[in-house]
């Protein structure tokens, strides 16, 4: 048993998190040649639980709509159950995959291996002069296109 563990660090059951793994994989399948990870193998629950905490209340009814044989079977047969549960729940599915592709691709691995590299673009190469307020002119001469309250 482990003292330091509360309820609220594993959300989920074992099963559940085997069927968020396969969802998962089966949203964002590694590639035929090895080179691109499925989203499966990224810790998608890590994300959500950093980066969309009130998705968590919904996350284990979606996960119950397959049962534990899911985790288990092919890639086409979960594509096939998966596409029936989107036209079912499109609003539910819209919200998984976006939290699926964002932590699929904010992954430092799968930005290298789509050849955008991980971290910001400016230490690259792009230098900004720190306090150099002159890049705002362009900006700054166009006209207003709001209304001044």
């Amino acid at each position: 048993m482990n003292d330091g563990l509360i309820a609220s660090d594993a959300p989920l059951t074992a099963e559940q998190h085997a069927v968020l793994t396969a969802l998962a994989d089966t949203i964002v399948p590694p590639s035929e040649d090895g080179l691109m990870p499925g989203a499966g193998t990224l810790d998608v629950l890590g994300y959500l639980q950093r980066a969309a905490e009130d998705f968590l209340p919904e996350l284990p009814a979606i996960l119950d709509a397959f049962d534990a044989s899911f985790a288990t079977e092919d890639v086409a047969m979960r594509y096939e159950r998966v596409k029936a549960w989107s036209e079912e729940s499109p609003e539910v599915f819209q919200a998984l995959l976006g939290h699926v592709y964002g932590c699929y691709y904010q992954d430092a691995g799968v930005l290298e291996a789509v050849g955008v590299g991980a971290g910001p673009p400016f230490p690259r190469g792009n230098t900004v002069e720190p306090g150099d307020l002159s890049l705002l002119d362009p900006v700054m001469e166009n006209p207003l296109e709001w209304r001044r309250a």
